[in-house]
C-alpha cells in the first residue's frame, strides 16, 4: 500500500460502534485539514481533463477556493455511518449469519457469538467533478479506505441482529488518496477495548 510523507496526525481513541456516528466524526477531519493536504497542481495532476480546459483555466486563474470546494465534496463521502460499515463486514461472516438465523428461528432466544480475530477493509472510489459555466470539464477521481483488525470480539445476536457488544479490540487505518498519487491525508486509530456489555440503541441486523 503506498504510503506519504505527509505527516500523520497522533492516533485517536476508537469507539466503532456509537449509534449515529459517522465516518467523519470517527476519523475527527475538518474541511481546513483536508483543505490544507489538497495540493492545487495534484488535484490539476490527478483530474480526467481530456481537453485540458481545467488546466488551462488553473494555469491562468490559480483558482484559489479548489482545495476547500473539494474538501467539501469529500467531506460529504464521509457521512456513512459507522455501525453500518461494521454491518457489512461482519454480516459476510458465515459462523454469524448461522447463529442469526437460529435467532429467527426462536425470536425469544439470544445467542453469543466469539469470532475469530479478522480483518475488513472498507472503501469506495468517488469522483468529483468539475464545472465551468455550469459545464462539466473534468473529473478527480479519490479513493477513501478504511481498514480495520478486530480481535476478541463477543456479540450478542437477538431476532436476526447485533444488539450488544459484549468484548473486544479494534485497530484502524484511513486514508484518503486522489487518482494513483500517495495518500494526501491519512490518519490511525489506536487499538483499544471495546466497551463491556455495550447495548445496541439501533440493532445491527445480519439476517432478515
Amino acid at each position: 500500500m503506498a504510503t506519504t510523507s505527509l505527516p500523520v496526525a497522533p492516533p485517536l481513541p476508537l469507539s466503532a460502534t456509537v449509534d449515529g456516528r459517522t465516518l467523519r466524526e470517527l476519523l475527527s477531519v475538518t474541511r481546513e485539514e483536508l483543505a490544507a493536504r489538497l495540493n492545487s497542481d495534484t488535484l490539476v495532476a490527478a483530474a480526467r481533463d481530456n481537453e485540458k480546459k481545467f488546466a488551462s483555466w488553473m494555469a491562468s486563474t490559480h483558482w484559489p477556493q479548489l482545495s476547500g470546494q473539494v474538501a467539501d465534496h469529500l467531506l460529504g463521502f464521509l457521512e456513512e455511518n459507522v455501525v453500518t460499515i461494521f454491518a457489512g463486514a461482519w454480516s459476510k461472516c458465515a459462523e454469524l449469519r448461522k447463529a442469526a438465523r437460529e435467532t429467527l428461528d426462536d425470536t425469544k432466544s439470544t445467542v453469543a457469538v466469539a469470532l475469530a480475530d479478522h480483518d475488513f477493509t472498507w472503501s469506495i472510489r468517488p469522483e468529483i467533478d468539475v464545472l465551468l459555466n455550469g459545464a462539466k470539464v473534468a473529473s478527480i477521481p479519490f479513493t477513501i479506505e478504511l481498514a480495520c483488525a478486530v480481535s476478541g470480539l463477543e456479540l450478542s445476536l437477538c431476532k436476526g441482529a447485533i444488539n450488544r457488544v459484549s468484548s473486544g479490540k479494534c485497530s484502524c487505518k484511513a486514508q484518503i488518496s486522489c487518482a494513483d498519487f500517495p495518500p494526501v491525508w491519512e490518519r490511525p486509530l489506536a487499538g483499544v477495548d471495546l466497551p463491556g456489555e455495550l447495548r445496541l440503541t439501533h440493532p445491527i441486523t445480519i439476517v432478515h
